[in-house]
């Protein structure tokens, strides 16, 4: 007799059974082969060999296996055991087909994991009504678990967008670094830990010098192109952890120093202005150098109870004022009594 073929792989879909049989007999296996012949929806597979099995589950997506238990080389409870172990295997449902019908036989069967015990040959009816159960069982499943990867996808996909827009809500369009709306949610935080904490916080409040007089002349495109160096200067400059630089609106910027004194901040407000003269950008329209500079305010508190946020921005505001008034290019701190008037003190 010859090998029984393997029938209707053309007429297969995702949603019909897809059997193998696992038998060395060729016989069992023509006769199961003519058992599902008139059933075109069932696609049928033969394996002969049972240390192919595997490998033939594989290859056809088997979505339900026909197992002999008694076969030479690997008996069927080994090959159990091996479906089992097998990730791509091992949701795959096996009815075992067996000559014997001892409850031991049918016991050791079902605590090897076979799904089903059928004594063969089996009634034509029986056998196709307990394939589909079978196979379905497992599509269905195999559909609630691509459904389940796909929903987990989706929720990853959301999460990195929402994380995306969070982001780009929080960084400035034009010099990519963050914004104001970020500047003022980290100042707030930065405050309310430092007055938690018992710890100084500073501030430097930052103007590019004569920037419109730069704008005009050399055009808002290399004036938008200033604007990204010194961001990006500014950014590089800071070195700590903690500290944290954002566009305070123009040709503004500000620096929050969390755990700095006002010593700390000095020597922060120095390296900053040196990195901005380092950049040597022309500006031939500036009072101040023949490259652009920046001058810069300080203003430096331990938060306590009844001040606002708002008092340090006053203050280093304050102190910019002086610091341009006092020929710009430089930084100037601001004093405690402009700390005081600035919390309401006065």
């Amino acid at each position: 007799m010859t090998n029984p073929v393997d029938k209707g792989k053309e007429s297969e879909d995702l949603g019909s059974p897809v059997v193998l049989l696992v038998d060395d007999q060729q016989i069992i296996a023509e006769g199961i082969r003519q058992m599902l012949a008139d059933d075109p929806d069932i696609a049928f597979h033969y394996c002969s060999d049972p240390r192919q099995a595997i490998n033939k589950a594989i290859e056809v997506s088997a979505t339900v296996i026909l197992q002999d238990l008694v076969m030479p080389e690997v008996d069927g409870y080994t090959l159990l055991n091996f479906y089992r172990r097998h990730p791509r295997t091992a949701p795959i449902p096996v009815i075992v087909l067996s000559s014997k019908e001892d409850p031991a036989d049918k016991s050791e069967a079902f605590a090897r994991g076979a799904n089903d015990y059928l004594v063969k040959l089996p009634d034509r009816i029986e056998l196709i009504a307990r394939i589909r159960v079978q196979s379905q069982s497992y599509l269905l499943q195999l559909e609630r678990e691509l459904a389940f990867k796909k929903l987990h996808q989706l929720q990853q996909e959301l999460e990195i967008r929402n994380a995306e827009l969070q982001r780009l809500s929080s960084v400035d369009g034009l010099t990519g670094i963050a914004n104001r709306r970020n500047f003022d949610e980290r100042l707030d935080q930065e405050w309310k830990r430092a007055m938690r904490e018992d710890l100084r916080l500073s501030l430097i409040l930052i103007d590019v010098d004569f920037f419109k007089p730069f704008n005009d002349n050399y055009g808002h495109q290399l004036g938008d192109d200033c604007l990204r160096s010194v961001a990006s200067a500014l950014a590089g400059a800071l070195h700590r952890p903690g500290d944290f630089v954002a566009r305070y609106g123009g040709e503004e910027f500000v620096a929050v120093l969390p755990g700095t004194d006002l010593k700390g901040a000095m020597v922060t407000a120095e390296a900053l202005r040196m990195a901005i003269e380092a950049k040597k950008v022309r500006h031939d329209f500036s009072k101040a150098a023949r490259n652009v500079t920046i001058s810069l305010g300080i203003a430096s508190v331990i938060p306590r109870q009844g001040m606002l946020p708002s008092a340090l921005i006053v203050a280093a505001d304050t102190a910019l004022y002086e610091a341009k008034e006092g020929g710009r290019n430089r930084y100037m701190v601001a004093s405690d009594e402009q700390l005081k008037a600035a919390a309401g003190e006065g």
